[in-house]
């Protein structure tokens, strides 16, 4: 590496840049000059970490300038800055501007500035969700360390702060070790606008208590330790820490708004995550491999974003409005239609929303989008918790909440969106709100049902979970297809009776269970809460009617979430290409019966298959816009390794369902494909509803709807 050096060289001089460096810091004003001839406050006086939201409020704290030393080694320092002609926007800017170039980096503060440059090696202007690694002075030592912008959500502040940037802008980070995974502070600027410009708030916690691993681990923890014993910061930190925000604050502030009117750009984007334009050599590789089904849509988005942060989408979002884009959102790609996959769209897609969080006293959970049904119900199912997540692995909660969520349990836990506490959702106009009964519910009443014509970009759900059930068990009969007009009647006649305990459901194939011809696989997934019930669900299966008719049949065991996942997953494989098409019926078993063995005469070959589900009584208990059940659920999916067998199998299960249709009260979202066959999804009210609520959020059509509804 080479040698860093302070100011510019004798060839950078002669760089545009070079008129905006001067050397000559300013003397600091002299009521700072004064705290820096006086001792430390006392410790309690300033501001703990913890009230950071209290910097949101208007007027000033009883300590807006000064610093304290602490026994254990940490240190607290505050600094007020006013800087007449400079706007919260000007600095936001300027955080994203500074980090890629040490010649940037070095007009903050010339006399103490050495390096800088993003961790990513990237050269864009973003800051919240990246890494800056600087080298400066502090005092007379050398300070390498690495500056983690955070999201001012993830340090506590409101949505409010993040909405209002002309009122305000809040830089936060956590400061660390370039080098270890040790971080050993944290700092926030808030920048508020003020009648002749805006001021800076400036607050640091660094060392002793502020310690901590960036990482969770044994190795990472027990170098935190040896960090807290041995690396001391240097005599007078916290005093010459002081000084030097107050001079480089101050310094930067007569210059920034110049250099802001002749360097930004307000035209681009720049976020966090990766942005990938078309004319990316794999374009059309990162395209396809959006999509579980692999039939190419025949559309391209104008760009493809991955945010890494809130801050990422409403950017994006902005920018979307000001370029006349509109947006598509992808958490897992899972859409058999390819609804996010829209000629000109961007493209965001979720994949870094991937955290979550489970209270087991609440018995609640809050999760992003990107989060895995069956990675959170695994780790639901270790703290003996549950909730109705999806049936496939792969599936994100994102769409599958947003379309309903029919998942595990769910003849008893009812769809999983009701289940739904609130969500926090990037609107068309780039505001970040909370949504639930109570606030903005309007938005929350239309997010539960939309599905893919849903306006606006959820970044977190909050859920209800429930405790594990504690009886579990998976039972089958599997029965070779001349059985079919047998085993379809049972399964129609048993409905109203089967047990809530039991999500009961037939799959027809070529190849049952994978070993044997065609045939008809009846599952009986339980979850049962008492033993009682647990013998009902049991019994059902034992005391069936058609029992002996059964090839091969399954007693009860409980073969854990992952097998059942596993089980799942073969019906469902991945890189392959898919026809589907679904709908409710209550239409009587003689109405179904031609129509069933129309479906037994042309499946296409295995991993195709039917899928019938008893689903009633039903179990809608919230209002919302999803509407559409009923007693039998019926859905088609053809399957096809070989992109030349569309043709062949690409049409078969919407013209399939096509001429059942007339027994059908409409479709649910999570197999749709209305890209080929239009139906109801909801209900007309519902439906009439959604689009008066669309038209209030986002006016504009900033987002798609649907590939087709019902008039």
């Amino acid at each position: 590496m080479a040698k860093k050096y302070l100011g510019y060289a004798e060839q950078e001089l002669q760089h545009t840049l070079a008129r905006f460096l001067d050397n000559n810091i300013k003397p600091l004003a002299p009521e700072k000059v004064s705290i820096l001839s006086q001792a430390p406050l006392k410790w309690e006086q300033m501001m703990e970490l913890q009230d950071l939201a209290v910097l949101e409020k208007d007027g000033y704290l009883a300590v807006e300038n000064g610093y304290a030393e602490h026994e254990d080694g940490s240190i607290r320092v505050a600094v007020l800055t006013d800087m007449p002609g400079v706007t919260p926007q000007m600095w936001d800017w300027w955080f994203g501007w500074h980090g890629s170039q040490d010649m940037r980096y070095k007009l903050w503060h010339p006399g103490a500035h050495l390096a800088a440059n993003w961790e990513d090696g990237r050269a864009d202007h973003c800051y919240i969700g990246r890494n800056s690694v600087i080298k400066e002075y502090i005092g007379n030592t050398i300070q390498d360390a690495v500056i983690q912008f955070k999201s001012p959500l993830a340090f506590g502040f409101s949505k409010q702060a993040v909405n209002e940037p002309d009122k305000a802008v809040f830089i936060c980070a956590r400061i660390g070790h370039p080098d270890f995974p040790v971080d050993y502070g944290y700092l926030v600027h808030q920048v508020r606008a003020t009648e002749n410009g805006s001021e800076m708030r400036s607050r640091f916690w660094v060392g002793g208590q502020y310690i901590s691993p960036r990482k969770e681990g044994k190795i990472t923890a027990a170098l935190v330790n040896v960090v807290k014993r041995v690396k001391k910061l240097p005599k007078n930190f916290a005093k010459d820490l002081f000084q030097h925000c107050a001079e480089e604050m101050k310094h930067l502030a007569g210059f920034l708004p110049e250099l802001y009117q002749e360097q930004a750009k307000q035209t681009e984007l720049a976020v966090a995550g990766a942005i990938i334009p078309p004319t990316h050599q794999d374009f059309d590789q990162v395209v396809m491999n959006t999509l579980f089904n692999k039939i190419d849509p025949g559309q391209r988005p104008a760009l493809i974003v991955e945010p890494k942060t809130v801050e990422d989408i409403i950017h994006t979002v902005k920018y979307a409005q000001r370029a006349g884009k509109r947006i598509t959102v992808s958490s897992g790609g899972h859409s058999f239609s390819a609804n996010f996959i829209r000629d000109g769209s961007i493209l965001l897609l979720m994949k870094h929303f991937n955290q979550f969080e489970v209270n087991p006293e609440t018995m609640t959970a809050k999760a992003g989008p990107g989060v895995g049904g069956s990675v959170l119900l695994a780790a639901l199912y270790k703290q003996g918790l549950f909730f109705p997540a999806g049936h496939c692995k792969g599936v994100c909660i994102g769409g599958y909440l947003l379309q309903g969520g029919y998942g595990w349990n769910g003849r008893k836990t009812g769809i999983a969106c009701q289940h739904i506490i609130g969500m926090d959702i990037v609107t068309a106009s780039g505001e970040l709100v909370y949504a639930d009964e109570t606030q903005n519910a309007d938005l929350f009443w239309a997010a539960r049902g939309s599905g893919p014509g849903f306006f606006g970009i959820v970044t977190c759900f909050y859920l209800k979970v429930f405790p594990l059930p504690k009886y579990r068990a998976a039972m089958s009969h599997n029965f070779d297809i001349k059985h079919l007009e047998a085993v379809y009647r049972w399964a129609h006649e048993a409905g109203p009776n089967i047990p809530t305990a039991i999500e009961f459901q037939l799959i027809m194939s070529r190849h049952m269970l994978n070993l044997l011809g065609p045939g008809i696989e009846a599952l009986a997934p339980i979850f049962a809460d008492t033993e009682e019930e647990f013998e009902a669900a049991k019994g059902f299966m034992l005391n069936s009617p058609i029992k002996n008719k059964a090839t091969v049949s399954i007693p009860a065991f409980n073969p854990g979430i992952e097998m059942l996942y596993k089980s799942a997953m073969t019906h469902y494989p991945s890189n392959h290409h898919w026809g589907v098409d679904n709908m409710w019926t209550h239409a009587s078993f003689d109405d179904l019966l031609p129509f069933i063995k129309n479906i037994a005469d042309t499946l296409p070959p295995a991993p195709s298959h039917f899928l019938w589900l008893n689903w009633y009584p039903g179990n809608i208990n919230a209002d919302m816009a999803y509407s559409k059940e009923d007693d039998l659920y019926l859905a088609l999916y053809s399957c096809w390794k070989d992109k030349n067998d569309t043709a062949k199998y690409g049409n078969w299960a919407a013209d399939t369902m096509r001429k059942m249709e007339h027994l059908s009260v409409g479709i649910q979202l999570a197999d749709e494909g209305l890209h080929k066959r239009t139906a109801h999804f909801m209900s007309g009210e519902n439906l009439k509803k959604v689009q008066e609520i669309r038209q209030r959020w986002d006016p504009n059509g900033v987002f798609f709807e649907w590939h087709s509804k019902p008039e």
